[in-house]
């Protein structure tokens, strides 16, 4: 198998645009077609609800965009038929030919680090059987347990041909509270540190493509700080979140690419799957709304890549 960097940017070619749909289910915000009629809401009813959502979102997107980044909180918070729900969206999206990023941003030290990288990216020793979990394609996990800490998912990724992503700078606000603090001894951000990590650790797993299967997490809301973190790390690929119901456009997201048009993903979620005018929607009028949200999004997003590159 190629190393996820290379599979990420086939993906991209092949679909001609580098934006991701988020998938974040919640069930409140849902059209009233999927929730209506279900009766008392049981694990089986809570499952059933979320997999025909994302059944229906994925029928659509899955020949729109190469990637789908499923946020875990927004399936733990159903406990277990969320996690079942979980378990099943990452397989029924790999079956229709779509990448997945877990987005837990886990980590641990030791032994528990290598837990998450083996439930989400590996397989687990299970009464002499090797038994995959979750299965996904990459992860999103933080990095200030320290560069330890993130050894065991590196592993894994070259073990298992998968990708990292790391939290870097992140789309809100608040990011500016703690990964903005200046270093004493380079007098720059914290968040550089981070970013130098991150580049010196993915020299190791730089594909036939040029670029490496570890990257970080950059918010698209801090376009200035962008390029400069594209610079630290020209062989990454960023992950880039705060699209669309955040506040940030395709121009501010084009501050994460290179010259090549490439070397990041662009993802939004809740623009596209819960941005519609009325719960009483038809199936065939959300998902064309869902297509049309997204076409959108891929059009402002490769506009300005074009119009910067």
């Amino acid at each position: 198998m190629k190393i996820f960097a290379d599979r990420l940017v086939a993906a991209i070619q092949k679909t001609g645009n580098p934006c991701a749909v988020g998938l974040d289910p919640r069930i409140d915000l849902m059209p009233a077609f999927m929730r209506s009629g279900r009766g008392t809401p049981s694990r089986d009813v809570v499952r059933s609800i979320i997999c025909e959502f994302h059944d229906l979102v994925l029928d659509v997107v899955a020949e729109l965009v190469p990637v789908v980044k499923p946020q875990l909180a927004f399936f733990e918070q159903y406990g277990i038929a969320g996690m079942e729900a979980f378990e099943y969206t990452v397989a029924s999206a790999k079956r229709r030919g779509l990448l997945v990023i877990a987005d837990g941003k886990r980590n641990d030290i030791s032994s528990t680090a290598e837990a998450y990288a083996k439930a989400f990216l590996g397989s687990t020793d299970v009464l002499g059987q090797r038994q995959r979990a979750f299965d996904a394609d990459s992860m999103t996990v933080t990095p200030y347990l320290g560069r330890d800490s993130l050894l065991p998912f590196l592993d894994i990724c070259r073990r298992e041909c998968k990708g990292l992503f790391v939290v870097l700078k992140t789309s809100n606000p608040g990011s500016k509270d703690f990964q903005d603090q200046v270093v004493a001894e380079t007098g720059r951000p914290l968040y550089e540190s981070v970013a130098r990590m991150i580049h010196d650790l993915g020299g190791n797993l730089v594909g036939d493509s040029g670029y490496s299967s570890i990257g970080p997490v950059t918010g698209a809301t801090f376009p200035e700080e962008a390029r400069r973190l594209r610079e630290l790390m020209p062989r990454a690929f960023l992950l880039v979140p705060g699209y669309g119901a955040q506040g940030a456009t395709g121009r501010d997201a084009a501050a994460c690419f290179n010259a090549d048009g490439l070397g990041a993903i662009v993802s939004s979620s809740r623009g596209i799957t819960y941005d519609y005018p009325s719960p009483d929607i038809s199936p065939e009028n959300f998902s064309s709304i869902v297509r049309e949200k997204t076409l959108r999004m891929i059009e402002d997003v490769t506009t300005s890549i074009a119009a910067r590159v």
